[in-house]
């Protein structure tokens, strides 16, 4: 049996999120080689996936549903029956922000002369979106 340091262990206890114990059975059982006892836990299904990733991973795909929701719903402004602008509320958001103080004007004069502003699809974002603006209207 190789001499198997408290480094290694902690090595193996940080890449494969295991405890003390399973790490050192790991290291004794592949004679203080750090790769193979690496190797050998996962050949067991040992290794954890760590919080950290999994609150990543849920981030992610909450952030990516979103994306998907905006994508989703409708920016549209029309006037007597006619439309002039439908794109998805992801794409007019972002040329929102990167063209502010011309959006600012836009939002004017599309109010000035008359145009009625749409929010539709099938997501909760439109259905948030259009009550908040009854709400305003009252």
């Amino acid at each position: 049996m190789s001499n198997i340091s408290l480094e290694q262990i902690d090595l193996i206890m940080q890449r494969a999120n295991v405890s003390y114990s399973e790490a050192k059975e790991a290291l004794e059982q592949c004679n203080g080689d750090t790769v193979e006892a690496l190797l050998f836990l996962e050949k067991a299904n040992k290794i954890k996936s760590s919080t950290t990733t999994n609150k990543h991973n849920a981030n992610c795909e909450g952030f990516k549903s979103f994306i998907k929701k905006l994508h989703a719903t409708n920016f549209k402004l029309s006037k007597n029956g006619r439309t002039y602008l439908d794109l998805p509320l992801s794409i007019t958001l972002i040329g929102a922000l990167i063209c502010c103080p011309f959006s600012i004007l836009a939002l004017v004069l599309v109010f000035a002369c008359g145009m009625k502003m749409d929010i539709s699809g099938n997501t909760d974002i439109a259905e948030k979106i259009n009550a908040t603006i009854v709400d305003l209207k009252k």
